[in-house]
């Protein structure tokens, strides 16, 4: 395992020295995989950038995915329990069912649950607790720090009795988008794509602990792993 980082400022080149890199290394071997991992919104655009970029116009032992697509195809290569991905209107929906049953005992949720948008808000905090590995129990923690703040205490321990109830309306019939990324982690030493591959990051502004944690097995695993870092050269 190595790791390697391409350091610069925004419009420095570290992409295009990456693509070099990637694209020089591949037809000097061409049966290791090489995996470019991007944000969604850049993963069809960096697929073109490489084509043009490539001499002979292919990328035959290159992929470019994003964390999601990389989940996909992990998971259908080493087999796993298909169960329906959450998307974030499925989210809202079962957390309004939830909401609704419980209510009564919504001390300040409850008052708002009519509001627009309100669903949503409630429904993007509990997807930020599932990102950054917060879970029941260090949330009851949280709550109780926060015993002598008043309305922010009432609102966590709104936010954890929907959380539990969310949790387990969906246990055993869904996943959520957060979670498949802990399945791709628990899949990847059984991974042929994956072993002895060279995976590049590129276009991240930071990563949330889940994804570290994919990082963390892939450095494991891989032959090497280089990071695209935007810094000022100042630093």
């Amino acid at each position: 395992m190595a790791l390697q980082f391409y350091f610069g400022g925004s419009g420095a080149g570290k992409s295009r020295k990456l693509h070099d890199f990637i694209i020089e290394a591949s037809g000097q071997e061409p049966d290791c995989n090489f995996l470019l991992i991007v944000p969604d919104q850049f993963s069809m655009q960096t697929q073109m950038d490489l084509v043009l970029e490539h001499p002979n116009r292919g990328i035959m032992n290159i992929d470019v995915l994003s964390f999601g697509r990389l989940t996909h195809r992990i998971l259908e290569e080493v087999g796993h329990k298909d169960m329906p991905v959450l998307d974030d209107t499925g989210k809202s929906l079962i957390l309004r069912k939830v909401a609704e049953a419980e209510q009564q005992k919504l001390a300040v949720i409850g008052k708002h649950l009519h509001k627009i948008g309100y669903i949503h808000e409630v429904k993007s905090a509990i997807s930020e607790f599932m990102q950054y590995g917060i879970g029941l129990k260090e949330l009851s923690e949280l709550t109780e720090s926060a015993k002598s703040r008043g309305a922010l205490y009432y609102k966590l321990k709104d936010l954890q009795l929907l959380y539990a109830g969310f949790l387990s309306y969906i246990q055993e019939k869904f996943i959520t988008t957060e979670e498949t990324l802990d399945r791709l982690r628990e899949a990847l030493p059984k991974s042929e794509i994956i072993r002895n591959a060279v995976i590049a990051f590129d276009g991240f502004t930071g990563f949330t602990p889940i994804q570290y944690r994919v990082i963390q097995e892939l450095m494991r695993l891989t032959k090497k792993v280089i990071v695209t870092i935007t810094i000022d050269a100042r630093e």
